[in-house]
């Protein structure tokens, strides 16, 4: 009996020592860290950043954007609706403007651009983005306009605005959300705010111009803060952004100084499965860098399209006279090195020199004219005039087919 309970005592002791050399191993090994989420466990204030990098990283997504200037005469509306693809740095949408009959003319023109003799310009386009070129088709045309670096002018944030820097379309929230600084979160919902200048940068260039931004202000080292409301998904891609640049109205002589209010509301969907940006090649695609120029330089007799993409309206696009076309080229008229002579008169000599030349050309050419024994011309202003050393104008008419 001594024996056997020795050897229960030994085997027990042993069993023993060799459950607390296993309960010592299993302590040894280190414990997995729960995985941090990439946007929600990290500081509040870079939230907004890592959530545009998340929206990335996705690969794609479609988007709906609508700007909304609201005043007492009535809402304009501009809707931008496409889709981005981070990953090909590409992206197309389709742009449309709806204006109140009610708007003064000055404010038309800011909104939509000026086009000769059709009063504004289109209120609907189509763009293509990718890395090397900007593809256009104005809503009137039946082709694209392919512009590449060098064929238009950057500096006059138009087509330039464009190509956007945190997506391939520009002209979005997006553009200004790497710098937001988020204030408080609930959920997957936040209020941020961010500087004015990245959204007055990205607006129409003739809007912007009625607006106001502190930044620009002598003597002022802060711009404006614009409040945002984001929402993200439950990966921490962006879902919803809406901006209220109401405090950026206000600008002393704006044609917009009845507005009230100016928002910016953005929707992304189909993260990572959207389908891949249009394409333009099944449709007739012009060389912007041939087609494109100042109605100054097309020859008498040819035809013009108005509507560029660039918001000049000197730039025209130099079409074939078979087709739909805007306006067909009578004449030019130069001055030689005669000193500017005052708006008034400039105007006066070009009125004189377009009533010759209408007189003069085949009826061939006046013959599709919108109205019968008129004609349009433009001539230098007092900058172009002493820039150029001369005066110059050119005589048009416009026709009734439009370029549709």
């Amino acid at each position: 009996m001594i024996r056997r309970l020795a050897r229960t005592g030994a085997v027990l002791a042993t069993a023993s020592l060799l459950l607390t050399a296993c309960s010592g191993a299993d302590d040894a090994e280190p414990k997995a860290a729960p995985t941090k989420h990439p946007v929600f466990d990290q500081k509040l204030d870079r939230q907004m950043f890592l959530a545009l990098r998340q929206t990335q990283k996705a690969g794609s997504a479609s988007f709906t954007q609508t700007l909304t200037l609201e005043t007492k005469k009535g809402k304009a509306v501009q809707t931008l609706e496409g889709r981005l693809d981070f990953a090909k740095n590409s992206g197309d949408a389709n742009i449309r403007w709806k204006v109140p009959e009610k708007y003064s003319d000055a404010a038309k023109d800011a909104i939509l651009g000026r086009a000769p003799g059709r009063s504004n310009a289109d209120a609907t386009g189509h763009f293509l983005v990718d890395g090397q070129d900007i593809t256009y088709r104005a809503g009137s045309s039946d082709y694209w306009l392919r512009y590449g670096y060098g064929d238009y002018d950057a500096g006059r944030k138009t087509l330039d605005q464009l190509r956007g820097t945190e997506a391939p379309v520009g002209g979005t929230l997006l553009e200004g959300l790497g710098g937001a600084e988020a204030k408080s979160r609930q959920g997957a919902n936040y209020r941020a705010e961010v500087d004015s200048e990245p959204l007055w940068e990205m607006l129409p260039g003739e809007i912007s111009e009625q607006l106001t931004s502190e930044m620009y202000t002598p003597g002022v080292t802060r711009s404006t803060k614009v409040p945002l409301t984001v929402s993200l998904d439950r990966q921490g891609r962006v879902t919803h952004v809406r901006a209220d640049l109401s405090r950026m109205l206000g600008k002393k002589g704006s044609v917009f100084s009845d507005a009230t209010s100016l928002t910016m509301e953005l929707t992304l969907s189909g993260h990572g499965g959207s389908k891949p940006a249009g394409r333009a090649d099944g449709d007739r695609v012009l060389d912007a860098g041939k087609t494109v120029r100042s109605i100054h330089e097309v020859g008498p007799g040819h035809c013009v399209d108005f509507s560029t993409g660039q918001r000049d309206a000197e730039l025209v696009a130099d079409v074939s006279c078979t087709g739909p076309h805007d306006g067909r080229v009578l004449a030019h008229a130069s001055y030689g090195g005669r000193a500017y002579p005052g708006k008034a008169a400039a105007k006066s000599q070009a009125s004189q020199a377009c009533d010759r030349a209408y007189r003069r050309v085949s009826d061939s050419w006046t013959s599709d004219s919108a109205k019968k024994d008129s004609y349009w011309y433009m001539w230098s202003g007092e900058h172009a005039w002493q820039q150029a050393g001369k005066g110059r104008t050119t005589c048009y008419v416009v026709t009734a087919k439009g370029a549709a």
